[in-house]
């Protein structure tokens, strides 16, 4: 087959696949947000990749995640990422992280996580629930995550008691959701991810002083 041919049989290919995921977004995840419905999330993951996230749009909001990150943070050594789904931001994590451990409630998800970054710790669960016993990360992430969150504050401040610093982003239509509980945080950096005409906002703070910040505000 001539390799014109190919390339559109691939093009084809790519196009009926993104039109099943759109169709099957409709369908299973039609008001789940703000729900913490686990198990039609769960449900959600009988199509791989029903995100679309890898796409080159996503890959592109991973990178500038992880340029964010090592903008404020550096080379970090523990990430928790909450929402983990199948491991795609996580791999992208894991470049610039020692250890990632990724949680998320759909545990079709999370096995494909483990295939995907085989290094890292994936758990199935709630973060709500997670044991610590004492355990902290350098950095909690959330992206994409808090508008299917029923008790986002609940969230936040277990984010905050788990990490030294956190970071949430979230695309610009579910900012009505999500923003009003972030701006009351103190010291936050906010910013923007994405171009024209996708956009996400993230908001980064710290629970710990960086070394020479003070954290006391007058």
């Amino acid at each position: 087959m001539a390799p014109g041919v190919n390339e559109a049989s691939r093009h084809s290919s790519d196009r009926v696949g993104r039109l099943a995921r759109k169709v099957w977004r409709r369908l299973v995840a039609r008001n789940l947000t703000a729900g913490d419905d686990y198990d039609r999330l769960d449900r959600f993951y009988a199509m791989e990749d029903p995100w679309e996230l890898g796409s080159g749009r996503e890959q592109s909001r991973f990178t500038q995640t992880n340029a964010a990150i090592q903008d404020r943070l550096g080379h970090v050594n523990s990430v928790l990422e909450i929402g983990c789904g199948e491991g795609h931001q996580s791999l992208h994590l894991a470049r610039i992280c020692d250890r990632v451990t990724g949680i998320d409630v759909s545990e079709r998800a999370i096995v494909r996580a483990r295939s995907r970054v085989p290094g890292a710790e994936f758990l199935v669960g709630d973060v709500a629930n997670l044991s610590s016993s004492g355990r902290r990360f350098d950095l909690v992430v959330a992206c994409e995550v808090l508008n299917y969150v029923k008790d986002i504050p609940a969230t936040l401040a277990r984010m905050s008691e788990l990490g030294a610093a956190c970071l949430v982003t979230f695309f610009c239509p579910s900012a009505r959701i999500v923003a009003p509980h972030l701006v009351s945080i103190p010291l936050a950096d906010r910013g923007w991810i994405g171009g024209d005409p996708y956009a996400w906002l993230y908001v980064f703070w710290r629970t710990e002083p960086s070394p020479g910040q003070r954290m006391d505000v007058t």
